[in-house]
């Protein structure tokens, strides 16, 4: 199977998950007297916004994910719990929806904004490591 495709997946089914529960969470009426949360079909797209980060990302460093060196584990570590780390951090991209009140900001903006902060965050952190293992496996060979 296609690494990107196994690395989709992946990311998929944590997401999935964790959208899924803030998504039944914010169906119930809400403590503090809010009131259920309207979710728009396009909020829960945004939730796959972090995976074209990392998958980004691999293309910058490694040249894709083909292209990751097999050292020691090193493509089994970023595939796998790269690609499941990233998918919870998606799925979680949902919850301030739950704590912002709507009448004041559009639905789509706060999701949208979410998105883009969390992408960024995992984005930001995830360079440093994949340039730490560039680093370290172009010593070894």
């Amino acid at each position: 199977m296609d690494m990107y495709f196994t690395s989709l997946l992946l990311y998929a089914i944590p997401a999935n998950i964790v959208a899924a529960f803030i998504l039944v969470l914010g169906r119930k009426k809400m403590p503090l007297g809010k009131r259920k949360v309207d979710w728009h079909p396009a909020e829960y797209m945004l939730i796959y916004l972090p995976w074209f980060g990392f998958i980004g990302l691999t293309m910058v460093i490694f040249g894709g994910l083909n292209q990751v060196p097999d050292y020691a584990g090193i493509r089994t570590f970023i595939l796998v719990l790269q690609s499941i780390g990233s998918g919870i951090m998606g799925g979680l991209i949902l919850l301030p929806r739950l704590f912002v009140e709507t009448d004041k900001w559009p639905r789509l903006q706060v999701s949208g904004i979410s998105a883009f902060v969390v992408s960024l965050l995992y984005v930001k952190f995830r360079m440093m490591l994949f340039i730490m293992i560039a680093g370290l496996t172009s010593q070894v060979d």
